[in-house]
């Protein structure tokens, strides 16, 4: 039987030399049954150094104390354990040892063992955001990527309530509930506040992990899309300038032809006008020319559409681009790590 096991069996005396040879395993090394007897230890491992794990076992088994270790030989592995030979009584006479060949398992082990570390690779340095929530709504595990953008370090991050890096906490609680009853969330749009204050629009797409009808935790993808707004953002301010410099074209236009109508009618009362109305008809011109350089200004800013030669000293009034202009960016009181 011992034959047929993919084992090898092995006893030694007290100088460490091989007295018994068996097993199957003895095949995948070359050897014979019995072939290695009479050989010292130290001569077939080929070495005398006394801190080989393989020497230093029987070594060790020698004083009285049994050893496991796992040894590679010929590309198969073993799991050897040897142990104090005893004799019919307390009397150590050689050592006793038995190597399992787990070249399978160890292959198995260590392909799942990369496969782990692959995935465990693949979640640091993903181009998402990725976090692990526990179903209480507590950080378990965090990427590099969601920690750059927001500024926190994995200390200050994990461990703490995902809603204190949510501007708007109400809508974290309703996702939480929907994730634990078992619904699916994709982009959702939310806020998260950064170590510094500032604010980042972000899409979130999550889903729940579930084993054996238990809730275990919340996968958590995070894309940035502050950039994206601020895009939109600037596209919607440029809108609005074109559209007011249209305003103020038409206007301008509506405006200026009954100004010259005034105008006229004023050149024409000025002709048969007493001469102490001269005061009051040239303060009347001048009223009128300042509203035509205004109207005339108005029509050239209009032209311009907002280019990039916009002047600088524009009075309130005409100041089209402040009129259009939105908020600053938003931002918050920086959010510190709890003590």
């Amino acid at each position: 039987m011992l034959e047929q096991l993919p084992a090898i069996v092995w006893a030694t005396d007290l100088d460490l030399r091989f007295v018994y040879s068996r097993g199957a395993g003895l095949a995948a090394l070359g050897l014979g049954a019995d072939e290695v007897v009479g050989l010292s230890l130290s001569d077939y491992l080929g070495t005398p150094d006394p801190a080989d794990p393989t020497l230093a076992a029987h070594l060790a088994a020698l004083g009285g104390v049994p050893t496991v270790y796992e040894h590679e030989q010929e590309r198969r592995v073993y799991r050897v354990h040897v142990e104090p030979w005893r004799a019919g009584g307390a009397e150590i006479v050689g050592v006793l040892g038995v190597a399992l060949d787990i070249t399978e398992r160890a292959r198995a082990e260590a392909a799942l063992a990369g496969s782990e570390r692959a995935l465990a690779d693949f979640f640091e340095n993903a181009a998402l955001g990725l976090q692990w929530i526990g179903p209480d709504g507590t950080v378990l595990r965090v990427n590099q990527t969601e920690l750059d953008l927001l500024g926190y370090t994995r200390e200050e991050y994990v461990g703490r309530h995902v809603a204190d890096f949510h501007v708007d906490r109400d809508a974290v609680t309703d996702i939480l509930a929907r994730l634990g009853s078992g619904e699916a969330v994709d982009a959702w749009e939310a806020r998260l506040r950064a170590r510094d204050g500032s604010i980042r629009h972000v899409l979130i797409s999550a889903n729940g992990l579930w084993e054996d009808g238990r809730f275990v935790h919340i996968r958590c993808f995070t894309r940035d899309i502050t950039d994206h707004r601020r895009m939109e953002e600037d596209r919607r301010r440029e809108d609005l300038r074109q559209h007011v410099a249209s305003l103020a074209h038409a206007a301008a236009h509506e405006i200026n032809n009954p100004l010259a109508v005034i105008y006229g009618s004023i050149d024409l009362i000025a002709r048969t006008a007493a001469p102490e109305m001269q005061a009051r008809i040239d303060a009347c011109r001048e009223a009128i020319a300042r509203v035509a350089d205004t109207l005339d200004r108005m029509n050239r800013l209009a032209r311009l559409q907002i280019s990039q030669g916009w002047p600088a000293d524009l009075p309130p009034m005409l100041d089209l681009r402040a009129s259009s202009a939105s908020p600053a960016p938003e931002r918050d009181t920086p959010n510190r790590p709890r003590r």
